[in-house]
């Protein structure tokens, strides 16, 4: 018998349905009442999430400006204890009674960091059996049955790269939490400041933001239009900031009949299809078309993976591999709102996508599935967007006719912009539309009657606040987080509240800014974004085995005291 461990209940299902005959039990173990799949051959236990999480050790559950010294000197100073002892017994019970075990957490760093917890209760109970890793891309049945009859051995160092992060995080979590709310809190803010290395940075950059548009100084300036039929000409220098040069360009021109054309510029340029969509890019793309959340979209996601409607959610990558067959997915999405498009990318075998960046070895998100209709709106309309997406990077480039017109109105220059699409290419499916800019037919030398003339005050404009959307994009940017954490970071800067939502947009609250304000006098080296892609990099490295885990804890541990006797010297200062 083979004992499958999952993460969640939903994949242990998809497991059992794909082998065909099975029946559910349910068994307690403690105070859990855990369902248990039974199939010929195999047991399969769904858990919930992590089994385990790091804490301080009782000593030093008292906070204390020395407690908070003490986590970071004493190597001993954080325990992993078991979160639900139920599971931990569930798992020792079966796996006693199993051959082999598989490993079938989700099939990112994170599931396989779940996996070294289960790894580890094995180990402390002597308990020794043939470990293989079911690593799915889709819970497509035939997918299911493939990876089982093709199991991996499990990536340590990738699991290990993680159980890193954990841990730096609960140490420098317990500590700067401590030592903050124990300097800010007050009677007006008496709830917890927390820190976390990502959360932190992460505000920080909305913080700057907010502050530059507070210290932004709108500055005049004047734009020039002249009016020919149904296109309108602009001054060649689009934003004149001189008030004087602008009316007396303006009052030159202001009565004159005609424009000369003098120059007309044509140019047919491609517009190629986006590469394929990768977690970061669904949840920027996505949380901008629903106006939902990144954590929301990510749940939505989730959900459709485990209906066998797209592919694995969580991925970095951008590049199909050679195997991946097109027209053999393409047919299975015949059964969809686009029929017809889907249709004639196989006429055309158009079977050939486009390429991005290549991390790892999960395909891109793709739809696998036709549907037309799903149990909720909001679910569909994301899988509309992930199958628009991928049949827009099998289509071909749409080409775009640009046109420049530069004229002349008593010996001042006046260019007109404009383009039209020719053919629209992936344009025809795609979900941003491309607008066209409409210029009228011009002849070089020609005179044409100006309709009227126009001088415009306007000011020079702030950066635009975050959304949810373009701070996603930001994070990935500057190397904050993972495709997994961001969206989850989002959320907890808003329950914490650091940060409210107006609309779509960001904004950091007044204890946001406080916390940040503080930080920044005395401790600005470790809370801006450059201080937490620094750790990224290690945690990559532990994860191609360049780098021992241990030793980059104990690395971020030292590194940490010394921020806090810092922010403590420079605090007396």
């Amino acid at each position: 018998m083979k004992l499958i461990i999952t993460e969640k209940y939903r994949q242990a299902l998809n497991i059992a349905r794909a082998l065909a005959k099975y029946k559910i039990i349910r068994r307690r173990y403690l105070n859990n009442d855990i369902r248990i799949i039974i199939s010929t051959n195999y047991i399969i236990l769904p858990l919930s999430g992590h089994i385990t999480e790091y804490d301080t050790i009782q000593s030093l559950k008292n906070w204390s400006f020395n407690s908070v010294i003490e986590i970071l000197k004493n190597k001993n100073s954080l325990v992993k204890r078991i979160k639900e002892r139920g599971y931990e017994e569930a798992v020792k019970d079966l796996a006693k009674k199993a051959d082999e075990i598989i490993i079938a957490t989700d099939s990112d760093e994170e599931g396989e960091n779940i996996g070294l917890e289960i790894l580890e209760i094995l180990q402390n109970n002597n308990i020794q059996k043939r470990i293989r890793r079911l690593w799915l891309t889709t819970t497509v049945p035939d997918d299911i049955l493939y990876s089982l009859k093709n199991l991996r051995e499990f990536r340590m160092p990738i699991a290990l790269s993680v159980e890193a992060r954990r841990k730096i995080d609960a140490l420098t979590g317990f500590a700067g939490t401590r030592e903050l709310t124990l300097r800010l809190s007050s009677e007006k803010y008496k709830d917890i400041f927390s820190f976390g290395r990502v959360q932190t940075a992460t505000l920080w950059l909305i913080v700057q933001r907010e502050r530059e548009i507070l210290k932004f100084k709108p500055e005049k300036y004047w734009k020039i239009k002249i009016k020919v039929l149904n296109t309108n000409f602009i001054y060649q220098e689009k934003q004149i900031f001189n008030k004087q040069k602008a009316f007396e360009i303006y009052n030159k021109v202001k009565n004159s009949k005609y424009i000369k054309i003098l120059e007309i510029k044509e140019e047919k340029q491609k517009l190629y299809p986006p590469p394929p969509l990768n977690t970061n890019r669904m949840l920027e793309i996505a949380s901008k078309i629903l106006s939902v959340s990144p954590s929301k979209i990510m749940e939505l996601a989730e959900d459709l993976y485990l209906e066998g409607i797209i592919t694995y959610p969580r991925v970095d990558n951008q590049k199909y591999s050679e195997s991946f067959n097109h027209e053999e997915n393409l047919k299975k999405l015949i059964n969809s709102n686009f029929s017809d498009y889907v249709k004639k990318l196989i006429n055309e075998k158009l079977f050939y996508p486009t390429k991005g960046k290549f991390v790892e070895d999960h395909e891109p998100i793709t739809p696998i599935k036709g549907i037309k209709s799903y149990k909720n709106l909001l679910g569909y309309k994301l899988y509309e967007i992930i199958l628009k997406h991928y049949l827009a990077i099998l289509s071909p480039p749409a080409i775009i006719n640009k046109v420049k017109i530069l004229g002349e109105v008593e010996g001042e220059k006046f260019i007109a912009e404009g383009e039209k699409i020719l053919y629209k290419g992936f344009l025809e499916i795609f979900y941003f539309e491309h607008k066209e800019e409409y210029v009228d037919e011009f002849k070089i030398n020609n005179l044409y009657k100006i309709d009227k003339v126009y001088l415009e005050e306007k000011e020079t404009r702030p950066p635009n606040r975050y959304t949810e959307s373009t701070l996603i994009a930001k994070m990935e940017e500057v190397k904050i987080g993972t495709k997994t954490t961001r969206p989850y970071i989002i959320e907890r800067l808003k329950e914490r509240n650091y940060v409210i939502k107006k609309g779509r947009i960001l904004y950091p609250t007044e204890k946001g800014i406080k916390l940040i304000d503080f930080l920044e006098k005395i401790w600005d080296k470790y809370i801006s974004p450059e201080f937490t892609s620094r750790m990224e990099e290690n945690m990559e490295k532990i994860a191609t085995g360049e780098r021992d885990w241990e030793k980059v804890v104990e690395e971020e541990r030292k590194y940490f005291l010394e921020a806090i006797l810092k922010l403590r010297e420079n605090f007396k200062n």
